[in-house]
């Protein structure tokens, strides 16, 4: 949660002042003192932070509540701390034994991270109500077993001591960087996802798609970071019951705008025959970011069987289109065609006595038409595969 990549300039400008953040430690520059509100500028967690899930997660849910509803983050969080790091009678063995930089950032926070976040909370309840709980940890507690049961203590704690309810208070946990990006902490989503078993007001937040930032293997891009937030955002709006739609009388400002905009689709794909695949669909925005869209979008085809939430079923090669239906932050509907090849991984023999101009269904059918005149769909042709399209 502390944020680790570098704010950009579309970061630090245009930030609506009902997003707020209240400095839970003290800062030098910017200046910030401690129990004190402030219009929400990365870094706003710590001073050594960055960009972080909180960033656009406070921007996406201003832009989709009505205008007289303010946003405010407490955010109290220390890079590579275990998770044992918020439960006070483990902090003391943690910080003697801790590198002089973590040791820093802990006794910014007065020596006892969860002491100094349940006291920002009460400061918080001053002037609004806690609607939730954001949490995203677990490279030092990879794989660990127990780390679902640790998160629920905390949790607990926080309620009893916050006088919250779990019902009204609900906890969102974001997975860690995927091993496809190149995260070492990959492992660690397992127990992640584990939670909702443990904790049955806790929502998972989906880290496919999210890019690291090229330097090390845990921590996410400023683009990805910004990807993360907006489906912490979109998480808890669908517990509040809403939709995740800008509201109809919030002026974005063109930055912000770009980055909710999408500019174009993938709109093509190819599975191997008997795969079990999943549809999805990445997106292209504005500012240029790419962006895995599947769990906001439902799929439809007349081609082949596919579930809403995009289960492809095939049982024949063949070429087809899935329509992918999305609607996007800004009220926009998507009906984007995509048109997906199912292929067995070996190619089709074709007769010995074909000759070279010769074409061939698959299933040995001889074609009398020439390739400029094929239907779409796939075809055996100088004993190669050849696919037609639409």
């Amino acid at each position: 949660m502390e944020g680790n990549a570098t704010p950009e300039s579309v970061d630090k400008t245009n930030i609506d002042n009902r997003f707020q953040m209240l400095a839970t430690c003290e800062f030098s520059s910017p200046k910030r003192t401690t129990g004190q509100w402030y219009k929400a500028t990365p870094p706003i967690v710590n001073p050594w932070g960055g960009l972080g899930m909180a960033d656009y997660f406070g921007r996406t849910m201003v832009a989709a509540l009505p205008a007289n509803v303010r946003v405010g983050v407490v955010d109290v969080a220390i890079g590579g701390i275990a998770i044992e790091g918020f439960m006070p009678d483990k902090i003391a063995g943690i910080l003697a034994s801790a590198e002089a930089w973590q040791a820093e950032r802990i006794r910014a926070y007065g020596s006892n991270p969860y002491q100094r976040l349940v006291d920002m909370g009460k400061k918080a309840q001053e002037v609004g109500i806690i609607k939730g709980v954001l949490l995203h940890q677990g490279c030092s507690n990879n794989g660990d077993p127990n780390w679902p049961n640790n998160v629920k203590k905390i949790y607990n704690n926080m309620l009893t001591d916050l006088g919250l309810s779990a019902d009204s208070v609900p906890l969102f946990a974001g997975e860690t960087l995927r091993q496809e990006y190149g995260g070492s902490c990959y492992a660690h989503n397992t127990q992640v996802n584990r939670l909702p078993q443990v904790i049955p007001t806790s929502h998972v937040i989906s880290s496919a798609g999210c890019y690291g930032n090229g330097q090390d293997p845990w921590h996410f891009s400023a683009k990805s970071y910004r990807i993360m937030g907006k489906r912490y955002a979109y998480s808890a709006l669908k517990v509040m019951g809403r939709e995740t739609r800008v509201d109809p009388e919030y002026a974005m400002v063109s930055t912000l705008k770009n980055f909710f905009l999408p500019t174009g689709f993938d709109t093509e794909y190819k599975y191997k025959l008997n795969g079990k695949p999943s549809m999805v669909l990445w997106g292209t925005f504005a500012d240029k970011h790419r962006e895995l869209l599947t769990d906001e979008t439902t799929f439809t085809s007349d081609d082949f069987t596919v579930t809403a939430d995009g289960k492809l079923t095939a049982s024949e090669e063949k070429l087809g289109i899935v329509t992918a239906h999305y609607t996007d932050f800004l009220g926009e509907e998507h009906n984007v065609p995509i048109q997906v090849l199912v292929y067995s991984a070996a190619i089709t023999s074709v007769l010995n006595d074909a000759e070279d101009t010769t074409i061939f269904t698959l299933d040995g059918r001889r074609v009398e038409k020439s390739i400029d005149n094929l239907s779409p769909g796939i075809y055996i042709c100088n004993g190669k595969k050849i696919i037609v399209k639409p």
